[in-house]
């Protein structure tokens, strides 16, 4: 029964730990990038040079500021410059900071919409005025007429309208501090799996922990490649199919990236596994041909000393 125990038991710890990694990625990436506003910011930076996000927000700026302005015939020259300057301001380093500037607003946003109650609400939106307060100054000193009366409106984007906000706000819940502690149990379940196979099968064991982390990974990356319609369904048509698609690709490239890093740490570790078990077998195999040849050569030596006895009693 004990043999058994630890014949089987091993290998129901390493499904386990398949299982366990897509969940600790997915963890780990909750408590770091929607916990860490910094972090947000930081990898979301890269968006201000997208050309689809660019053209999307001086659209969305555009539109909206022109809600607020009545200039009778000079409205559609009106819309027209102020989209071109809108387009071109999207290229400034006032833009990029304004970006940065949002995106931290947009993360206090997320945080505040997974921590409210369940029932809260079904969207996730932010708000473009600091952005067209930038877009005012820049157009002001560029010597723009009738610049300084573009109202700063609180222009929102919804970033997000899902009925599922409710069932993320729960898994929020449980992922955000799971991010701590679900890593360091998958890496002892891995071990333990390996201290409690037979004896001799242990590196065998190991290289299938190594196969099992790869699996993991590979269930995630999967994971991410069936998700990829649904969310990018939950990101509003506001922001146009190739923004969203920029921005989904950017919020979950670390998972992506953890993905592909934790596969090829799994493949690496099986791999060296099976090295060093196949260089152990080959040394035992010549350490038992050199006790044969050993072993035959004393038996012929008898053999001959026998042959020597009996010729000389003859």
């Amino acid at each position: 029964m004990r043999r058994l125990l630890r014949t089987y038991l091993p290998v129901l710890l390493l499904l386990l730990v398949a299982l366990l990694v897509p969940v600790g990625v997915v963890a780990v990436w909750a408590d770091r990038e929607v916990e860490d506003t910094g972090r947000y910011v930081e990898t979301m930076a890269p968006l201000a040079d997208n050309p689809d996000v660019q053209r999307a927000v001086a659209e969305r700026l555009t539109s909206e500021t022109m809600k607020k302005i009545d200039l009778g015939p000079f409205q559609d020259g009106t819309e027209r410059l102020l989209g071109e300057a809108a387009r071109s301001f999207t290229g400034t380093d006032a833009y990029r900071t304004a970006w940065n500037t949002v995106n931290r607003v947009t993360h206090d946003a997320f945080r505040d919409a997974l921590a409210a109650p369940r029932g809260s609400g079904d969207t996730v939106s932010v708000d473009l005025a600091p952005v067209t307060e930038e877009l005012k100054q820049q157009l002001a000193a560029d010597g723009v007429p009738l610049a300084g009366s573009i109202p700063v409106v609180h222009t929102d984007i919804v970033l997000v309208r899902t009925d599922q906000l409710d069932t993320w706000r729960t898994a929020h819940r449980f992922l955000a501090p799971a991010g701590r502690w679900l890593p360091p149990l998958v890496l002892a379940l891995a071990a333990l799996a390996v201290l409690l196979a037979v004896p001799g099968r242990r590196l065998h064991t190991l290289a299938f922990a190594g196969l099992a982390l790869t699996a993991g990974a590979l269930l995630l990356a999967l994971a991410l490649t069936i998700t990829h319609d649904v969310a990018l369904s939950h990101l509003t048509a506001e922001t146009g199919a190739p923004a969203a698609e920029a921005l989904y690709s950017t919020v979950t490239s670390p998972l992506r990236s953890t993905a592909w890093a934790a596969g090829a740490a799994g493949l690496a570790l099986a791999a060296l596994t099976w090295a060093a078990r196949w260089v152990a077998g080959r040394r035992g195999g010549g350490g038992s041909t050199g006790a044969a040849g050993h072993g035959s050569r004393e038996r012929a030596g008898h053999a001959g000393r026998g042959g020597e006895e009996h010729a000389g009693r003859g």
